[in-house]
């Protein structure tokens, strides 16, 4: 009669198991999927008198890049929000998913842009030591 009394015991240990290893599994696509997912596109809903030149102005103000640049990014990113597909006309009440930072800088200046900011900065005598000195 024993081994009949601790068969339930160690089959809700084991169920108990697998439901840790399928959480856990979860957890972990979850987590995967976060990172890949990137930082979050922002938006903005257009009211009735604004315009392309004022979303970029205070959406995107801390932006490095050239207004028309950031302007152009958005028009391209939102196609449908523009009447007659004229930057000029925007449409009162559309969503306009703006550009992340990160992107428009490694889209205009390269993958270089932020690989140069990440290296240690060189000696600068062993960046001179090939220099001719005149008195």
């Amino acid at each position: 009669m024993q081994p009949h009394f601790f068969a339930p015991a160690k089959r809700t240990n084991s169920l108990k198991r697998v439901a840790l290893a399928f959480s856990i599994g979860a957890i972990a696509t979850l987590v995967q999927a976060a990172d890949n997912a990137g930082p979050a596109l922002k938006t903005y809903t257009v009211k009735p008198g604004d315009t392309l030149d004022k979303v970029v102005r205070t959406q995107m103000g801390d932006s490095p890049l050239r207004a028309d640049l950031l302007k152009e990014a958005v028009v391209s990113q939102n196609p449908n929000a523009f009447a007659k597909g004229s930057p000029k006309m925007l449409l009162a009440g559309a969503t306009l998913q703006l550009p992340s930072q990160e992107a428009l800088v490694r889209k205009h200046f390269g993958p270089a842009a932020h690989a140069s900011e990440a290296e240690p900065a060189h000696d600068s005598s062993q960046a001179r030591r090939h220099w001719v000195r005149y008195p």
